[in-house]
């Protein structure tokens, strides 16, 4: 089984989605997940406090990631280590995430 628990994605400056490893979580749990890792975006007190709501199912979404040992050229980022990302089903070392969109977040 894979390593990948959960943790946020980002686009190289910010922080776009919560992802979380569908076989090892629950939609319900992926919520709790994300509230608890990310709970200074919801505090509107903290001055990066930038979610105006708290996930709901009807947010979470199911995708599929993979590792990529050489990071794609598609994931723009500046790194030798390696990177997860999105991929299609079935693709060689996938497995399904949930996810939460931050931006569905702030509406």
């Amino acid at each position: 089984m894979s390593k990948f628990d959960y943790f946020n994605f980002h686009d190289g400056s910010w922080d776009t989605e919560f992802v979380a490893h569908a076989k090892k979580f629950t939609k319900e749990e992926t919520i709790a997940l994300c509230v608890k890792e990310n709970d200074w975006k919801f505090d509107r007190e903290h001055c990066n406090g930038n979610l105006h709501r708290k996930p709901t199912i009807d947010d979470v979404i199911e995708r599929t990631v993979r590792w990529y040992p050489k990071v794609p050229e598609f994931c723009d980022i500046d790194s030798d280590n390696g990177c997860y990302s999105y991929c299609k089903k079935g693709e060689r070392g996938s497995f399904p995430v949930w996810v939460i969109e931050f931006e569905q977040l702030r509406v």
